[in-house]
């Protein structure tokens, strides 16, 4: 048995020995003895990027004039940290703030309609009881004041070219994904819904026992009662919503109100909950996010996680 173990180790390192002898036909020389670290090819120019696009916007005006920190970088919308994100919070978005001098400026922007796209309204207007006019602050890096008027001429001529995305496709042939536009509440099973306006949460009366909660949507492309499947979920926090979805009722006909931003809207989606199902207590305030989807694009939380903090106090309410 020894001399069987032995004579095949010996057999296994002459077999490896010999498969580590160099090939004399082969080519040994190491590809990178001829290399140097300040070798490098010819420097290709940067390509021009037509100013009157959303990628000349974004590069020249809204990433180092808008997505400064605590702006527009991602914190609420529009959200001008890229360039889908920037085309995505702005084509047909309804407006965060209005001008209740100017109805006409509903939405940021409206493709080939630079006369009502808030998004120009914002950086040529002064609007009475608002922060101010944008841009707020510039950082360093921004020449937004020696190009101001070249930069407002840009992206009107985008607005008015159909504010094609950055593969050159008209706005008017993309489908957005849904908006929420207004919540209301109704309680102990009334027929007029609790007031609510300036961004606040409902206020729930004592001895609710029962509440009603409708939400409104928008959609670009696709009729608000045929979204769905949509769902409704509440939470004591705003930033954590572990609790289980609860399906909504689709209404047969729309429930007529005011919505966030204080224009009718129409109110399609409904769920009835039980107060002391909430888990909430005097002075407690319940976050609300809702789920829906227009079947083309991905389902999406409504209000999102870049929707202003102003704007995800409307959709709450507090128990008194």
């Amino acid at each position: 048995m020894i001399k069987k173990l032995t004579y095949f180790l010996f057999a296994s390192i002459s077999i490896l020995s010999t498969s580590c002898k160099k090939d004399s036909g082969a080519d040994s020389s190491n590809p990178y003895d001829s290399w140097n670290v300040t070798t490098r090819g010819e420097v290709m120019p940067d390509l021009k990027i037509d100013p009157n696009t959303i990628q000349g916007l974004h590069k020249n005006i809204f990433k180092p004039t808008c997505a400064n920190s605590g702006c527009h970088d991602g914190n609420f919308e529009p959200d001008f940290r890229s360039i889908e994100s920037s085309y995505n919070s702005l084509i047909n978005r309804m407006a965060t703030n209005t001008d209740p001098q100017n109805a006409q400026f509903v939405k940021r922007v409206v493709p080939g309609d630079p006369d009502v796209s808030m998004l120009l309204h914002r950086i040529t207007t002064y609007i009475q009881g608002s922060q101010g006019q944008m841009p707020l602050t510039t950082d360093p890096g921004s020449d937004w004041g020696e190009k101001k008027l070249q930069y407002i001429q840009n992206i009107t001529n985008w607005i008015k070219d159909g504010a094609k995305d950055q593969f050159g496709k008209s706005a008017l042939d993309n489908d957005f994904k849904p908006q929420i536009t207004g919540m209301i509440v109704f309680a102990n099973g009334s027929s007029a819904p609790l007031p609510h306006a300036n961004y606040q949460p409902v206020e729930l009366p004592p001895g609710t026992s029962s509440i009603k909660i409708m939400i409104a949507y928008a959609d670009d492309k696709t009729a608000v009662n045929l979204l769905g499947p949509t769902t409704l979920n509440h939470s004591l926090n705003p930033n954590d919503y572990t609790g289980t979805e609860q399906t909504m009722t689709t209404e047969s006909s729309p429930y007529s109100a005011k919505g966030a931003l204080g224009t009718m809207v129409d109110y399609w989606h409904s769920i009835t909950l039980q107060v002391s199902t909430l888990g909430a207590v005097s002075n407690d305030v319940i976050w609300v996010r809702t789920q829906t989807s227009d079947k083309v694009n991905p389902t999406v939380y409504l209000p999102e996680t870049t929707t202003s903090f102003n704007l995800k106090k409307y959709f709450a309410i507090r128990i008194k």
